[in-house]
């Protein structure tokens, strides 16, 4: 079978997660491509869409969303997909739910629609990181959650959702703009290295590191704090504890 597997990632968890999907499927001999909707404009040939990407305030990211609504056309042949979310709590996971319904909308069978509890990544105003003993148990969960997913490839599971997502559309719309406000906070300090690591990371191009400067593109992936190899990124002038994904996916 032939399987493409697009993600969007900040930090790394959902990036982990589409990875431990291409090792297992690739395991059992299917032609599996993958790659993050920054580096691909369209869909090559594919039975099976794999998509995930992370939980921002209860739905997926806004960049995620429209990249769905702009680059993945009408399918004929009953296409199947899968899509999976991480998060750092499950209960307001919704976007499954969106990005799933967009496939439906455009003709894909929707045959799994895991979500991934995953260590948290998005500390910076309130919250706390995850405990590292949580964090293995986190991993080991998914690894199996994986397996238990791909399992559904070969039935005729075709998921419907009949509620509205309008809501929760209304909701990844909202963050995207109090994400350019609050990614204002965010400052570039002396301890700068000049590596250019988080500009050329950044997802929306909102950082020069040249003159330690955000712009207001902001998504709040965090991405840039998390990957500064001298934690030089502050928030609110204030150091925040990096996240790595140090955690591996045993899926054998």
């Amino acid at each position: 079978m032939r399987i493409q597997i697009v993600y969007f990632s900040g930090t790394g968890n959902t990036k982990t997660i589409a990875l431990g999907y291409e090792r297992v499927l690739s395991r059992l001999g299917h032609q599996v491509l993958v790659s993050s909707i920054e580096e691909c404009d369209e869909l090559g040939s594919h039975e099976l869409l794999i998509i995930g990407g992370p939980i921002y305030a209860g739905n997926m990211p806004d960049e995620l969303i429209n990249w769905v609504r702009k680059n993945i056309a009408e399918v004929n042949e009953h296409q199947k997909a899968i899509v999976f979310s991480t998060s750092a709590g499950l209960l307001n996971a919704n976007g499954v739910k969106s990005i799933g319904k967009k496939l439906l909308k455009k003709g894909y069978e929707i045959v799994d629609t895991p979500t991934f509890e995953m260590p948290r990544n998005f500390y910076i105003d309130k919250y706390e990181p995850t405990p590292e003993a949580i964090q293995k148990q986190q991993f080991e969960r998914a690894s199996e959650l994986i397996l238990e997913s791909i399992k559904n490839i070969d039935y005729n599971k075709d998921l419907v959702f009949h509620e509205s997502v309008i809501m929760i559309d209304i909701l990844a719309d909202v963050f995207r703009i109090m994400a350019k406000s609050m990614g204002k906070s965010f400052a570039i300090d002396e301890s700068c290295i000049g590596c250019g690591k988080c500009e050329k990371n950044c997802p929306k191009q909102n950082i020069n590191f040249k003159d330690k400067q955000y712009s207001n593109k902001c998504i709040l992936c965090t991405r840039c704090i998390h990957n500064c190899p001298v934690n030089a990124i502050s928030y609110k002038n204030k150091k925040i504890e990096q996240y790595r994904v140090h955690h591996t996916l045993v899926t054998e």
